[in-house]
């Protein structure tokens, strides 16, 4: 996965995850860490695996990794939402590390769509939004009681 391997290296990739690390280091809730976009990675490959979706490897991983990137948008005052911020920082992280162009848009796709499930079990974007979700310990959190999300959207479960 070497398309993978250059993102990781990426500066750009480096800094913003840097930042939203040192932002998120006191936050009682789910962080935005490298960990995080890992774990989606590996649950999104799993879910591919499993549903023998033949979603390519490079491309989940590559989703996962920049699918909270925009995160930083939140402390920046951007005026965007994450998953559009992370759109907009992955498409050139991505040429970079040599995607396609029409894997880019699938992918940055996927990253603005990771909110919510769109109806399309086999795309890259319900892929992704089902593994964020189920990379979330809800039915374990300390901070369970004071998270903001609803409780339907809360991970109650090892299953999906």
């Amino acid at each position: 996965m070497k398309r993978v391997d250059v993102i990781l290296q990426d500066p750009e990739f480096r800094s913003i995850s840097e930042m939203i690390k040192k932002r998120e280091y006191d936050r009682i809730f789910c962080r935005h860490s490298l960990g995080h976009a890992l774990s989606v990675a590996r649950i999104a490959h799993i879910i591919n695996l499993e549903e023998a979706l033949g979603l390519e490897k490079e491309m989940i991983y590559g989703a996962a990794l920049l699918h909270d990137i925009g995160r930083y948008s939140s402390y920046e005052e951007e005026g965007m939402s994450h998953h559009e911020a992370g759109a907009f920082v992955a498409r050139p992280i991505l040429e970079r590390a040599g995607f396609t162009t029409e894997e880019i848009d699938i992918m940055c796709d996927a990253i603005m769509k990771h909110k919510k499930k769109n109806g399309n079990p086999g795309s890259l974007s319900e892929v992704l939004y089902r593994a964020d979700k189920l990379s979330r310990n809800c039915f374990m959190c300390d901070a369970r009681s004071e998270c903001y999300w609803k409780e339907e959207k809360k991970n109650k479960s090892v299953i999906y």
